[in-house]
This record gives structure tokens, C-alpha cells and sequence, in this order.
């Protein structure tokens, strides 16, 4: 596998960098204003095919998290990029419209996989769409929607007879409650409770008995992406860290000095270039059929989540009492990557979804 870039790949690395990095120093107290910044690059479009303005690859995806997980940035990317994907492939007039205000950034979009009592697994919902005269009533509950508010539309999956409907649900809507809260590393997440909300015809979109593959596809580019993000935050963490031992003083000498220190960041290092290789397999299994895409990734991720644990552990032990302050950015860097660890499912999870499939392909 080639995992040099392109030209073209190369210039996107740089302007995401470059990006992001003014954004750090910047530090705005709300991450959504640079959102815009985000469309002007392009960046909700980045999988999507070109018909869709898009750049129609995984790569540049993963160029994109791993700037993102480097600068802990939180202006919202994974959700464009879970329900751009999920718009794109469902078709029709009112997916298409509201895909374009996405890139133009008139619009945002959450995608609600998860409910109450579920785990991980999205692909059986309880929330329920029952048909009426003109339009459907939304009844269930979604938890924790990442980037999502009053403000957002959502993009809420539902059990109905024929397989998994697709509803979109205009902000603001009637018979919807909303709990806001934040996540360890600082992000917005909520919780959506449907109470009979109204939603007019058109708000079904795709085709229920071929939704479920459409959002599968949709995760597995976010698992491939969110280990990009988890590589990124781990890269700069090790910075971060073998700086502080360069100039942490113990017996008049720097820490860096001792060598079961340094073992013990070259040990960091291993696990990081192992969870580089394994984010260049899951972005390289996007393009294989569907049961070998699936199980490649959840490889990915069970490695990766298990380099992550281990490189933050390390990295925490090595600044001491210093590694848990807020101020200090190790700290930042350490519940990023226990956020991250999470998402999509634990260790355990992404094991058993490998052990069910039979394995991973070449």
C-alpha cells in the first residue's frame, strides 16, 4: 500500500494544518464559528462523490481527522461527514437540498444512532415512525448526539415493518425535547426525546429496506476516520511529552536522560506507528465489499483504541501530578482520547464484531 501523498493531497494536508492551527491559537469560546472556515475548505464534502462537489476519498478524510485530533479541534466534522454520506447515497429532491446548504454551510446535520439500553449496536432502533394521512409521528429517544442542538436538523433512523426508516427532523420541531450537555474532553452532545413529533411526507427519505447498509457504510468511514483523529491526538501528545522530559529537571539532569524513560516513550512510539498502520488499513478497507470493509475497520479500531490507552496512560505517568491539571495540555490530550476510545464502540466491542465476521481479510 502506497501511503505517500499526492500533490493535490499534500496542498489539502497543508491547508487543514495550517487551518486548524490558527484556529487553536485563536481559542474561540464557541468552536461553531469556525464552522464556515470548515466549508470554505471544503471540508463537509471531503467523501462525498464529485457529482456532490466532493473529493470522493477515504484518504482525504483521514488527512482532515488527523489534523483535527492534533489541534483538538471541535468545530463540528464528524457528523458532516457521517450525514453527507447517509444524504448523498439516500437520493431525492429533499436529501440533495439540504446535502448542498451542508456544504455551503447554511446548514447542520446530526445523525442519531444511538438509543437508551442499545450499546452500540444502531442497527435494530425502537424509535418508531407511525404513519398518518400526510405524514408520519416520530416516537423514541436518541442519546448522545455528538454536535447536536435546538438548532440542528437531525437525521434519525427508526424501525419500521419493511426495515429502517430515514426521517429528517427540521429544528425547532414540535414534540421534540432536548437535553444538552457536555462530553469529558469539552464537545456538546444531546439527548432527543420524540414525543409524537409531526413530520410531514417528504421527511422519510431513502429506502428502508437498503437504509441499513447506507448507514453502515456511513459508520465504518467514521470508525476509519475517528482512529485518524485518535493517531493525530496521539502523535502531538508524544510531543508533548518527550518535550517535557527534555526539560523536566530530576537530580540536576533532565528526566529524558534516564533510559527506562526513554524505553518507555520508545514503547509510546511503537504503538502509535502500529495504530498508523492499522488507520491506513481501515481507510484502504473502504474500498472492499461490505462484510470485509466492516471487519477491517473494527480491527482498526479495537488496535487503535488500545494503543490510545496505553500511549495517554504513559503519557500521564510520565508528566506526574502536572499530566492531570486542566492548564496543562496532556491532560486535554488524555480525555480526547478516552472520548475517542468510546466512540463507535469500546475495545471489546470492535473484537466481537471481528470474532463474529470470521476474522480479518487481507
Amino acid at each position: 500500500m502506497n501511503f505517500g501523498l499526492s500533490e493535490e493531497q499534500q496542498m489539502l494536508s497543508d491547508s487543514v494544518d495550517r487551518m486548524m492551527a490558527g484556529h487553536a491559537q485563536a481559542a474561540a469560546a464557541d468552536p461553531i464559528s469556525h464552522w464556515q472556515d470548515y466549508c470554505d475548505l471544503g471540508l463537509p464534502a471531503l467523501s462525498l462523490p464529485e457529482a456532490h462537489g466532493g473529493y470522493g476519498g477515504a484518504e482525504e478524510v483521514m488527512i482532515a481527522f488527523t489534523a483535527y485530533g492534533r489541534y483538538l479541534a471541535e468545530a463540528p466534522l464528524l457528523q458532516p461527514l457521517l450525514s453527507g454520506r447517509v444524504l448523498s447515497e439516500a437520493g431525492g429532491e429533499r436529501a440533495h437540498d439540504l446535502l448542498a446548504r451542508i456544504i455551503s454551510g447554511q446548514d447542520r446535520v446530526a445523525l442519531c444512532l444511538w438509543e437508551p439500553n442499545s450499546g452500540w449496536h444502531w442497527d435494530a432502533p425502537q424509535t418508531k415512525a407511525d404513519p398518518m394521512a400526510q405524514g408520519w409521528r416520530l416516537r423514541g429517544q436518541k442519546t448522545a448526539v455528538l454536535d447536536a442542538d435546538a438548532s440542528v436538523w437531525l437525521l434519525c433512523p427508526a424501525r419500521m415493518a419493511d426495515g429502517i426508516g430515514l426521517f429528517l427532523v427540521p429544528p425547532h420541531s414540535d414534540g421534540v425535547k432536548i437535553k444538552t450537555m457536555r462530553t469529558p474532553d469539552g464537545r456538546r452532545v444531546a439527548n432527543f426525546a420524540f414525543d409524537g413529533a409531526y413530520l410531514p411526507a417528504d421527511a422519510a427519505i431513502g429506502d428502508p429496506t437498503k437504509n441499513g447498509a447506507l448507514l453502515a457504510r456511513a459508520i465504518d468511514e467514521g470508525i476509519a476516520a475517528v482512529c485518524a483523529e485518535m493517531v493525530g491526538a496521539m502523535d502531538r501528545l508524544l510531543e508533548i511529552t518527550v518535550e517535557y522530559m527534555e526539560t523536566r529537571k530530576q537530580f540536576g539532569v533532565s528526566i529524558g536522560s534516564f533510559q527506562a524513560l526513554q524505553h518507555r516513550a520508545a514503547d509510546m512510539l511503537i504503538e502509535i506507528e502500529q495504530a498508523k498502520s492499522m488507520t491506513f488499513h481501515a481507510v484502504a478497507a473502504q474500498r472492499k465489499d461490505a462484510a470485509n470493509r466492516s471487519c477491517n475497520v473494527a480491527a482498526a479500531k479495537a488496535l487503535v483504541n488500545r494503543a490510545a490507552r496505553f500511549v495517554g496512560q504513559q503519557a500521564i505517568q510520565l508528566h506526574g501530578g502536572m499530566g492531570m491539571t486542566e492548564e496543562y495540555p496532556a491532560g486535554r490530550y488524555f480525555q480526547r482520547l478516552t472520548v475517542l476510545e468510546m466512540m463507535f464502540g469500546n475495545t471489546d466491542h470492535h473484537l466481537s464484531q471481528v470474532e463474529k465476521a470470521g476474522g480479518v481479510t487481507g
